[in-house]
């Protein structure tokens, strides 16, 4: 009797045995599909450091990785950070496709940067010399920097990556955008990727690379992100009783600039070259330090310059013959000013009228106090904007602008001349 207990089967144990081996048989095949899934993406073929750019991606403003910068992506070590990469919880527009580790845009990019040394005399040993930065962007030995890299310079000399001493030869400079064309004499050149500026993102990294400091050997580079575009800022002046020269449309970034980087190129993930490093703050007007801020000129400022400087040896920009300053709601606020965007017209200094006397804005009937909201109907939001919309134009240009002058909007038509050259 007692055997029989012990092996006959109620319904409700049989139920209960079969739940177990359906149960069991489930997470076994669980078990298996994950190990299938790890097994074929450890295989080589899923394995890809760089992904594949999109058909948009293949156009020319964004162009594939060089085969340098692919033949690094097929190292394991760059192959695990990219992998890591894709998976990080990164916003699209910051991530997109087909950008390359920050140790890639190095490697793809330095032998495009060059140590410029500018010297006073021919002879360097002679008077003070300076060492800044540049990039090469074409086989014929066309070399970006700064205008105060070479400014004042009669011998400039540029040191490539691998140690190659060439000569260069200033071949046009432009003050007012702080950028500076030069050539050297070689054949075996590689030219950096320039890329499209207007593109960037506030909170996009970026990579800076130059000479900082003057330091011997290989450049410096520094690592951080877009802090804010079109920004507008003073140049140090070389002579301290007049103001320095303001540049507009500036790229700020977070990533450290030094005296030596000037002139260096500033770097989207895409290794292509978005800035031109230029200049840092250091101290507030009250001497607080400061830390984090600096400017880039923006490279499509760059590619326009050189190519004015290309065609006709110089540049030229359209002029009206006034001073403004944007008003901004800080100065809304501090100055009671009207709670206006846009320029407001005001004295060039003490004494000197804000609309210079038979200029075009003088014959267009402009005063001081009027203040100038849009360009042929583009809206001005700051001032950066309204340099930029200006430069669109060419000397003879007529334009039509929007002013509010005591409270009511009226337009003024006006025909630009050519900027003088001590203007």
């Amino acid at each position: 009797m007692k055997h029989q207990s012990s092996t006959s089967w109620t319904p409700l144990k049989k139920i209960y045995l079969l739940f177990l081996v359906v149960t069991l048989l489930l997470a076994a095949c669980s078990i298996g599909q994950e190990t299938g899934s790890q097994n074929k993406s450890s295989t080589p073929t899923e394995v890809s450091s760089v992904p594949s750019p999109s058909p948009a991606a293949s156009s020319s403003q964004n162009p594939p990785p060089s085969p340098t910068a692919t033949h690094i992506s097929n190292s394991s070590s760059s192959s695990a950070s990219a992998n890591q990469n894709k998976h990080t919880n990164i916003p699209q527009f910051i991530r997109q496709e087909g950008d390359l580790s920050i140790p890639e845009v190095v490697h793809m990019v330095k032998p495009s940067v060059v140590e410029i040394i500018a010297c006073e005399f021919e002879n360097c040993s002679r008077g003070s010399s300076g060492t800044g930065s540049g990039f090469i962007i074409d086989k014929e030995g066309h070399i970006v920097t700064n205008n105060h890299v070479v400014e004042g310079a009669r011998r400039v000399t540029a040191i490539l990556y691998d140690g190659r001493i060439r000569e260069a030869k200033v071949v046009g400079t432009d003050p007012l955008t702080d950028v500076a064309l030069i050539k050297i004499n070689d054949n075996n050149l590689q030219p950096a990727k320039l890329g499209d500026s207007s593109k960037a993102q506030v909170g996009e990294t970026v990579v800076a690379i130059g000479s900082a400091l003057g330091l011997m050997g290989d450049p410096t580079v520094t690592v951080g992100v877009i802090s804010a575009l079109d920004r507008a800022q003073e140049e140090p002046s070389t002579d301290p009783t007049q103001p320095g020269t303001n540049l507009y449309g500036l790229i700020q970034t977070d990533a450290a600039v030094n005296p030596g980087n000037s002139g260096g190129p500033l770097l989207n993930l895409k290794g292509e070259v978005i800035g031109i490093n230029t200049l840092g703050a250091r101290l507030t007007e009250g001497g607080v330090p400061v830390q984090g801020i600096n400017f880039a000129v923006s490279i499509n400022t760059a590619k326009d310059v050189v190519q004015e400087i290309l065609q006709k040896g110089r540049v030229t920009y359209p002029y009206i013959g006034i001073c403004t300053t944007f008003i901004y709601p800080e100065d809304v606020v501090r100055q009671n000013l009207p709670n206006v965007r846009g320029q407001l017209i005001t004295p060039c200094a003490p004494g000197v009228p804000g609309v210079r006397p038979g200029t075009p804005a003088a014959r267009a009937g402009l005063q001081e106090g009027d203040i100038i909201v849009a360009i042929d109907n583009h809206k001005i939001s700051n001032e950066s904007d309204f340099v930029r919309i200006l430069r669109e134009h060419e000397p003879g240009d007529r334009i039509t602008l929007t002013i509010e002058r005591n409270g009511k909007k009226i337009q003024k038509e006006l025909v630009l001349a050519e900027r003088p050259s001590n203007s």
